[in-house]
């Protein structure tokens, strides 16, 4: 299958984390079609919804572990024996833990290296044996573009255990404009700034003129040392379909990143060519703790295919609102009169910060 027919259900390990991280918000619950109960009948089901919904987020934990370690017998464990995936956009359909076995073996062998991760924007228990799980997955292969879809998936409670019987998948919907795309970063833009002894690390995200990208400034200063700056313009690639950061440091240093979200994280792939030549990569976490709180910390780092230690987490406090976009004046400046210097050729004009960039 194209999207292996598994790229799904990792959301409640996403929203397991996401709860430790944030007050809990109980999700919707859809009554069931059951007789109204009597006036003064104290609520009964909230406890048991409570129950389930955990019981399904444990569910649905052990199933992103088992991809992750690539068991399939335990994948095939967490599915109903008439299990049945649907992708809606090519028509590819399984049904069965035979032919949900196939695929899983097919998508081992192919990928070994395949790792699966997303979140889950809701979950609503029905009835009491009956979940349905929306969220957002993301399929990571190195050396490929992330892969991320939409899913639905419903889960049923068979002898006290929930196991997966549907899911259907679909492309991601497409962003009206890139600042639709950029929106679930909105809550970046502003000033931040560390709390560690061994450095300060100060950020300013903002919003570009026209809000089509993200533009953050950061300095880290280090006593000793001198001052690193850098300049990280972060947009939406509506080729690939994902969010992407280009990235412009002070020692000439510039690289680029991928960016998925998976629950309160945020994780940035990156590639970069250092100012001596050399090549680097790492993956980036970014953490919401809560809207004034976040933790950044790279892991996974190679230079020129030799493993790096990991940087130690860094927490970063939001201090300010971002410097106020300027905007592009409604009337040109009169130009300066300078003697003796000719005039500018017809039609010249200044050229805007950035004009040049290219992707």
């Amino acid at each position: 299958m194209l999207r292996f027919a598994v790229a799904i259900l990792c959301a409640a390990f996403v929203a397991e984390v996401a709860q430790a991280q944030q007050p809990a918000t109980p999700p919707p619950v859809t009554p069931a079609a059951t007789a109204p109960a009597a006036p003064g009948t104290p609520p009964a089901a909230a406890p048991a919804v409570a129950d389930d919904t955990t019981a399904v987020q444990q569910a649905m934990a052990a199933y992103v572990e088992a991809f992750n370690r690539h068991d399939a017998e335990a994948l095939l464990d967490l599915w109903t024996p008439n299990g049945t995936y649907v992708n809606k956009e090519t028509g590819d359909r399984s049904s069965g833990r035979e032919a949900l076995a196939k695929d899983f073996a097919k998508v081992f062998d192919a990928t070994p290296e395949i790792f699966l991760s997303g979140g889950a924007d809701e979950i609503r228990v029905i009835g009491g044996d009956t979940a349905i799980v929306d969220g957002v997955t993301n399929v990571v292969i190195p050396g490929a573009e992330p892969s991320l879809s939409a899913y639905t998936a419903i889960l049923i409670k068979q002898d006290g255990k929930w196991l997966v019987d549907t899911v259907h998948e679909s492309d991601l919907p497409v962003p009206e404009s890139p600042r639709q795309a950029l929106k679930p970063l909105e809550w970046m833009v502003g000033a931040w700034q560390d709390e560690s002894d061994s450095a300060t690390v100060s950020s300013i995200m903002r919003w570009s003129p026209s809000e089509a990208f993200l533009i953050r400034s950061y300095d880290v200063v280090r006593e000793g040392e001198e001052p690193f700056q850098g300049t990280q313009i972060i947009g939406w690639d509506p080729i690939a379909k994902q969010i992407r950061s280009w990235t412009f440091n002070s020692d000439g240093s510039f690289g680029e990143g991928s960016w998925s979200q998976n629950g309160a994280e945020w994780i940035v792939r990156k590639t970069e060519t250092q100012a001596d030549g050399r090549l680097a990569s790492g993956t980036q976490v970014i953490t919401q703790i809560d809207p004034v709180t976040v933790t950044v910390q790279t892991i996974a780092k190679e230079i020129d295919g030799a493993p790096e230690p990991a940087s130690e987490p860094v927490t970063m406090k939001r201090i300010g609102d971002a410097p106020a976009t300027a905007a592009a004046p409604t009337t040109p400046p009169a130009p300066e009169v300078v003697p003796a210097t000719p005039p500018a050729a017809p039609g010249a004009a200044p050229r805007a910060p950035g004009a040049g960039a290219t992707r």
